[in-house]
């Protein structure tokens, strides 16, 4: 297989099983029910975009991707929110042409930057091998902290 035969285009909601798929291969258990609303309300967002990658009428990777503004300079800049492959369709240069979809829109949007957040687990390893092979440097810690709800009285 070769990354030739690989189509890049704009999610639709028909897509919605396969991004489920995709999204547990990544690492994060989800239903299509849940993946449904999510990608209904991420649909209707102006300055979200989801790019599927398709091999003979399969999704085989996806790209969900974000423009945020700068706080500390002008202009704007596009996050990586999600990029996965299956795992039978990797190193076919399926992700590289889902980055190449990225700086595509970057550069439609007057985008000056491209960022990113990769996990630290043992099977991100391969995409931090990649990431910099597509041009990216590390350049950050990244932290989290999740919010439990409370209730105020």
């Amino acid at each position: 297989m070769k990354a030739n035969n690989i189509s890049i285009r704009e999610f639709q909601i028909e897509d919605i099983p396969s991004i489920a798929d995709l999204t547990i291969t990544l690492g994060y258990e989800t239903t299509i029910e849940q993946m449904t609303t999510r990608m209904k309300t991420i649909a209707q967002l102006d300055n979200y975009w989801t790019f599927v990658a398709v091999l003979e009428e399969t999704i085989v990777g996806y790209i969900g991707l974000n423009k945020n503004y700068f706080w500390e300079q002008d202009g704007h800049f596009i996050r990586i929110q999600a990029l996965v492959v299956s795992k039978e369709h990797r190193r076919f240069g399926i992700g590289q042409k889902l980055i190449e979809q990225a700086e595509k829109l970057s550069n439609q949007i007057n985008a000056s930057l491209i960022v990113l957040n990769c996990g630290n687990k043992d099977e991100r390893k391969s995409a931090h091998q990649f990431y910099p092979r597509m041009g990216f440097e590390a350049k950050s810690t990244g932290y989290a902290k999740k919010i439990s709800k409370l209730i105020w009285l």
